[in-house]
């Protein structure tokens, strides 16, 4: 009769990798990152403009490589991937991500710490009256 060796004695065991310590930076501030993301935004936008532009081309283009395909599974795919719903779906994300970027960019105030400040407004239509300049005697 044989006996099964246990399944941890057959494997060889685990070398242990020694990790190089992490690099320290500097903490990033909320403008390089609005800053950073706005970049990329537009980058990714040149890319939509890009397919937008040549997108007859790259239809042949796609034709030409499925063509000898068992199937227009991987032709289908390719053409969805470069259509008009999913290009003005990838505006749209973009155009989102641009407005929030910009939201969180720029630090405001909450929205009770605005209402006072509009409130207490000087010159405003609905701004604080004052005091009263009318005496009696």
């Amino acid at each position: 009769m044989r006996v099964r060796k246990p399944v941890r004695t057959l494997l060889p065991a685990p070398r242990l990798a020694i990790a190089e310590p992490l690099e320290v930076r500097e903490p990033v501030d909320a403008g390089t990152i609005a800053e950073n993301a706005r970049q990329l935004a537009a980058r990714m936008l040149d890319e939509l403009d890009a397919v937008t532009s040549f997108q007859g081309e790259l239809e042949e283009s796609i034709e030409i490589l499925t063509a000898n395909d068992e199937n227009d599974q991987r032709r289908d795919a390719m053409m969805k991937a470069v259509s008009l719903p999913a290009r003005s779906q990838i505006l749209k994300n973009l155009a989102a991500s641009l407005k929030v970027i910009n939201e969180t960019a720029a630090p405001t105030k909450g929205k009770k710490a605005q209402a006072q400040d509009r409130a207490t407004a000087v010159g405003r239509k609905f701004g604080a009256i004052g005091a009263p300049t009318r005496t009696i005697n």
